[in-house]
C-alpha cells in the first residue's frame, strides 16, 4: 500500500484539499476537476445542508470549516486515502464531510451528522435536505446520461439522452437514484461513471439542478430531522472503456462493500405457475367458481401431461382488501379458496409464492383498529405501515403453516410514495425493509421485490433474503413488456435474480380477462388493465388509414414510458385524449405546434363490445349474429330501446328480432380477445433473463413442448451463467436497441449467446462490443439456433469481428451461440450442447468439460427417465444421446460418441 510520502498521495491530497476549500488550493472549489473519474470533465461544488428550514452552505457563510484531516486506510473495497472536513453550522451543529479515493478510481463521499439536524425538510420530495457530493457536468455535447426511473427497477421511466438537450427526461428525486454519465470515444469505447447511494439508500436521493447541470446527492427532501449519528454514503464508480462493464463493476463494488451473501432461492431455479396480471387466472377462476378447483384441475393436468411445475404463485386476488385497496387481512377469502391455501399445498405439493401489497388504513393488524401491532397510518392516502419486527415474525410464521416459500412484496413504490412517515422519518424506510428482510432470513424465506424504485433496488444489496426482483411492467400481453435488457443488467449487477413476469406459452386462451380494445369502463366497474393502461392492441393506422409514426421519433417513448410506447402503435398515454390516437407528423426537428395526429378506430370495451357474458354491456349495438336488427324491448325486463342486452343471465347479450317478441337472437359484438403475439419470444426472454420463470395459461393451453425449452424433466431451469443484457451501443444508437448478450461458463470454457430482436440491418461487432471477451479467446463457431431450421454457421478466428445478419420485423427475434474450438483428434471440436433448449449450454445441464491427450469428455446431468441429446461439430454436426436410468451424471466420450454412466 502507498505511504503518505508517496507523491501520488501528495498530489491526490492537494486535489482533495482543494475540494474542501483549503488554503493550499489556488482556485475556488467550483473549479476542481475530478479528473480521476474515467476522464469525464466533472467538477465538485461546495456542500450544503438544510437546518431550521433554511439552506446552509459554505458559499453563504452559514457553513464554516473548522478543521481538516487525512489518512490512509483499508476497507472492504481496498486501500483508500481519505480526507475529512469538520464543519459547523451557524446554529453550532457539527456536520462532517469525507471523501475516500481508491486505487481503481472509485470515490466514496460520506456525510455524517454527529449532533443531528433539526428542521431539514425542503417541502419538496424531489429535492435533497443535504448535499454532498454536488457534481456539476460541463457543456459538452458528447456527454450523455442513463437514468432508470419509476418502478420495476426503473423500467417504467428508463431514460437516456444528451446532457445538453434531454435533461427534461432525466430521472431524479423520488423516481431516480442511479445515474450513469458517459461520453463515447473512439472504437465504440466510452468513458463513464456510475453514481448511487452506497449506504442508507432508502433515505438518499439525487436532485438535478437543471439550470446549473448539477447533481446534488443527499438526504431526501422531506426528512423533518436527522438523528444524531446518522450518516449516508454516495459512490462514484468510473470506467474508461464501457458502460455495461462499469455497471457490472459498480454492482460488484456495492456487494463487496456490504458483504451480503444471498440465501439459496429455489423458486428462481425451478418452473412455477403464476396467476398475476396477465395470467389467464388473474382474478379469473373460470371455468370454475373458485380457485381451489382451478389449482386442483391445473395440478392434475400438469401431472398427466408431464408439465414439471414445482411452485405456485398466488396473486392479490386471494386475500382481504380494505380502504384504498390495501391489505386489510392477509388471509384467504373463504369463497375464493375454500378449505384454505394449506389445502392447496397439501393436495399439490407445490410450495407457495404469495403476493402481498401495501396495508390499508383500516387493516386489522394495527392497534389503531383494534389489532395487536404498532403501525403508522396515513389516512389521507389510506396507507398503513408496520413499525415492529414482531409483526413480520408472526405474519411469516402463520404463512409457513400453509406452504409459503417466497414472499412477494408488491406495490413497493406506492407504499413508499404514499406513506408520509416514510419521508418525514429519515430512518423508517430502511427499518421497514430491514425488519421484513430479517424475519424472512430467520425462516429461510425468499423475498421477491415488485414495483421497486431504484432506492429499493439499492437497499436490497444489504438483505440476504431479498433474492429476486421484477424487471418489467406487468405482462398484460403487452407488445413491449419483454424489453428488459437494461433492468436485467441492473438487477444482475446487484446479485438479484431478474424476473420478467408471467407469460402465456400459447397464442390464445379462450375466455380470457384481457381484451384487445380500449378500456372505457364506468368508474363503478373494476378491471386490472384500467389501472394503468387503456388500449393495448396492435392497431397502427389512424381511422382515416394514415400510418402511425413511432413514438420514439419524437421522444414520447421516454416521456410516457409504457405499453407499446416504443413502437408505432395507437395509444392514449395518461388519458391525454378521448381515445387511442397516434401522430402522423412529428419529430425532434419539427415545432410541436406543427405536429399532426388522428384518432384510431379501436373497439371500446363494454361500450361498443362486450366481454364475458355481457351482463355489464351498456353500448348501443343493435345487430345480431344473423344480421337481424333488434326491436324495442318495450319494457320487458324493465328495458327500453332497440339495443343488445343480457338481462336474464344468458351466455351473451341478445335482443328480440320480432315485434311481438316471439323471436330472439344473440348479438355479434363480443370484444376481441387479447392474444400473445409471440409465445416463443416470451419464453426465450424469460429463460435467458436468468431468474424465475412463471407460465400462466389455462391448463389445457399450456404448450408443453415450448415450456420444456426452458427446463429439464423435473422443472430445473436451464439458465446461462450470465443472463441476457444490453450492449454499450444500446445507449448510443437505436440500431442496437435490442441486441443482448450473455454466456455460460463450464470449467475453463465460455459459451456465448447473442439475442437479436427487431434488428433491421446486418451488424458488424467485435467481441468487446458484444461484452463476450472471454468467449472469443480462441477460434469459435458462431451458429444460429432460432428461428428453427436456421443453418447459419461461421468459424470466427480470435480477434475477428462478428457479422450478424438482419433479424427485423415486429417481435421477430434470432438467437446465435458461440462455441470455442477444442483441439481433439487432430481437428477442432465444437460443443453445441442441447439444441432443443433456449440455453443449449447451461451449468445446470453440463457440469464439466475435460480435455486430455486421449480426447474430450463432457459431464451431463439429468434425472431418472430423461433423454438428453447433446450436439457437437467437428466439421459435421452429430448428436449423442444420454438415457438416464437414475438421476445424476453421465459422461459423453465425444470421440467415440458414447454416453455412459459414471458407475460403469
Amino acid at each position: 500500500m502507498a505511504t503518505m510520502a508517496d507523491p501520488r498521495w501528495r498530489a491526490l491530497l492537494a486535489a482533495l484539499l482543494c475540494l474542501f476549500g483549503a488554503s493550499v488550493c489556488a482556485g475556488k472549489l467550483a473549479g476542481f476537476k475530478m479528473a480521476s473519474l474515467a476522464g469525464l470533465p466533472l467538477t465538485l461544488d461546495q456542500p450544503f445542508v438544510y437546518e431550521n428550514g433554511e439552506k446552509c452552505g459554505a458559499d453563504t457563510g452559514c457553513l464554516t470549516y473548522t478543521s481538516i484531516g487525512e489518512r490512509a486506510g483499508e476497507d472492504a473495497l481496498g486501500a483508500f486515502f481519505e480526507v475529512v472536513e469538520w464543519t459547523r453550522t451557524q446554529a453550532g451543529t457539527s456536520v462532517v464531510f469525507a471523501s475516500r479515493s481508491y486505487g481503481d478510481g472509485t470515490q466514496v463521499f460520506k456525510q455524517e451528522f454527529p449532533d443531528g439536524l433539526k428542521g431539514t425538510s425542503t417541502g419538496d420530495k424531489d429535492l435533497v435536505s443535504t448535499a454532498f457530493p454536488r457534481v456539476a457536468f460541463p457543456s459538452d455535447p458528447a456527454l450523455r446520461f442513463v437514468t432508470p426511473g419509476g418502478y420495476m427497477v426503473g423500467w417504467t421511466l428508463l431514460s437516456h439522452g444528451s446532457t445538453q438537450s434531454d435533461l427534461a427526461r432525466f430521472r431524479d428525486g423520488e423516481d431516480g437514484g442511479v445515474v450513469v454519465l458517459f461520453r463515447p470515444t473512439e472504437n465504440n469505447l466510452t468513458e463513464s461513471v456510475v453514481m448511487s447511494a452506497l449506504s442508507n439508500a432508502m433515505a438518499a436521493s439525487v436532485s438535478l439542478d437543471r439550470e446549473a447541470s448539477r447533481l446534488n446527492w443527499g438526504v431526501q427532501g422531506l426528512a423533518e430531522e436527522i438523528p444524531p449519528g446518522f450518516s449516508l454514503e454516495v459512490v462514484l464508480h468510473p470506467h474508461s472503456r464501457s458502460v455495461v462493464r462499469n455497471i457490472l463493476s459498480w454492482g460488484e463494488t456495492l456487494r463487496k462493500y456490504h458483504s451480503t451473501a444471498k440465501i439459496p432461492d429455489p423458486t428462481a431455479e425451478y418452473l412455477s405457475y403464476y396467476t398475476d396480471n396477465g395470467a389467464y387466472h388473474y382474478y379469473n377462476p373460470l371455468p370454475f367458481s373458485n380457485f381451489r378447483d382451478v389449482v386442483v384441475d391445473l395440478y392434475h393436468y400438469a401431472v398427466q401431461n408431464e408439465v414439471p411445475i414445482r411452485y405456485l404463485q398466488l396473486d392479490s386476488w386471494w386475500y382481504h382488501k380494505g380502504e384504498g385497496g390495501g391489505v386489510k387481512n392477509w388471509t384467504a377469502i373463504p369463497y375464493i379458496i375454500p378449505d384454505g391455501i394449506g389445502n392447496l399445498y397439501e393436495t399439490t405439493g407445490w410450495p407457495i409464492i404469495a403476493h402481498n401489497r401495501y396495508f390499508s388504513s383500516d387493516t386489522d393488524y394495527a392497534r389503531q383498529n383494534g389489532g395487536p401491532y404498532a403501525f403508522t397510518i396515513d389516512n389521507a392516502t389510506s396507507k398503513a405501515l408496520p413499525l415492529e419486527e414482531v409483526f413480520w415474525d408472526d405474519l411469516l410464521d402463520e404463512a409457513l403453516t400453509w406452504g409459503l416459500v417466497t414472499y412477494e412484496q408488491d406495490w413497493l413504490d406506492r407504499q413508499y410514495m404514499y406513506t408520509s412517515a416514510l419521508h418525514t422519518d429519515v430512518g423508517l424506510a430502511g427499518r421497514w425493509l430491514d425488519q421484513m428482510g430479517g424475519a424472512a432470513l430467520r425462516r429461510n424465506v425468499n423475498i421477491q421485490y415488485c414495483m421497486s424504485l431504484s432506492r429499493h433496488l439499492l437497499h436490497s444489496v444489504t438483505l440476504p433474503a431479498v433474492t429476486q426482483i421484477r424487471v418489467s411492467d406487468d405482462y398484460m400481453l403487452s407488445p413491449d413488456q419483454w424489453r428488459i435488457g437494461v433492468t436485467n443488467l441492473l438487477a444482475h449487477a446487484l446479485g438479484l435474480k431478474p424476473f420478467k413476469d408471467v407469460f402465456w406459452s400459447s397464442r390464445e386462451n379462450a375466455d380470457n380477462f384481457f381484451k384487445d380494445c380500449d378500456l372505457a369502463f364506468p368508474e363503478s366497474i373494476w378491471h386490472p388493465l384500467a389501472l394503468t393502461h387503456r388500449y393495448g392492441g396492435r392497431i397502427n393506422v389512424t381511422a382515416s388509414g394514415k400510418e402511425c409514426l413511432p413514438w420514439t421519433d419524437f421522444g414520447w417513448d421516454d416521456k410516457y414510458y409504457g405499453s407499446g410506447m416504443a413502437l408505432n402503435l395507437c395509444r392514449n398515454p395518461e388519458d391525454l385524449r378521448d381515445g387511442p390516437f397516434c401522430y402522423t407528423k412529428a419529430g425532434f426537428d419539427i415545432p410541436e405546434e406543427e405536429w399532426e395526429w388522428e384518432y384510431c378506430a379501436a373497439p371500446v370495451c363494454d361500450v361498443d363490445c362486450y366481454f364475458g357474458d355481457g351482463a355489464l354491456y351498456i353500448g348501443g349495438h343493435n345487430v345480431t349474429q344473423s344480421g337481424l336488427s333488434c326491436v324495442d324491448w318495450a319494457g320487458e325486463f324493465g328495458l327500453s330501446g332497440a339495443r343488445c342486452r343480457n338481462p336474464d343471465g344468458d351466455v351473451a347479450p341478445w335482443c328480440f328480432v320480432a315485434e311481438d317478441h316471439s323471436q330472439r337472437d344473440y348479438c355479434d359484438n363480443e370484444c376481441p380477445e387479447a392474444v400473445e403475439y409471440s409465445p416463443q419470444l416470451q419464453s426465450a426472454v424469460s429463460t435467458l433473463a436468468g431468474g424465475p420463470l412463471g407460465v400462466g395459461d389455462k391448463a389445457e393451453n399450456l404448450d408443453v413442448e415450448l415450456i420444456m425449452k426452458s427446463c429439464n424433466k423435473e422443472g430445473l431451469l436451464l439458465h446461462p451463467t450470465k443472463p441476457a443484457t444490453v450492449i454499450d451501443l444500446y445507449f448510443t444508437s437505436p440500431e442496437y436497441r435490442e441486441v443482448w448478450t450473455g454466456y455460460s461458463t463450464v470449467g475453463d470454457h465460455t459459451f456465448g449467446f447473442i439475442f437479436l430482436a427487431e434488428v433491421e440491418k446486418a451488424l458488424s461487432l467485435s467481441s468487446f462490443d458484444l461484452n463476450l471477451d472471454e468467449a472469443f479467446l480462441t477460434d469459435v463457431l458462431l451458429w444460429q439456433n432460432y428461428p428453427e431450421g436456421s443453418s447459419h454457421q461461421q468459424v470466427i478466428a480470435a480477434g475477428e469481428d462478428v457479422i450478424l445478419p438482419p433479424c427485423g420485423g415486429f417481435l421477430n427475434f434470432c438467437l446465435f451461440y458461440t462455441s470455442p474450438a477444442i483441439s481433439a483428434g487432430g481437428k477442432d471440436l465444437f460443443i453445441l450442447g442441447e439444441r432443443s433448449k433456449w440455453a443449449p449450454i447451461s451449468p445446470q445441464r453440463i457440469s464439466g468439460v475435460e480435455v486430455t491427450s486421449e480426447g474430450v469428455s463432457v459431464s451431463v446431468s439429468g434425472v431418472e427417465g430423461e433423454r438428453v441429446v447433446l450436439s457437437f461439430s467437428d466439421g459435421e454436426v452429430f448428436d449423442v444421446a444420454c438415457e438416464f436410468q437414475v438421476s445424476g451424471s453421465m459422461t459423453i466420450d465425444v470421440l467415440s460418441r458414447v454416453c455412459s454412466s459414471l458407475m460403469q
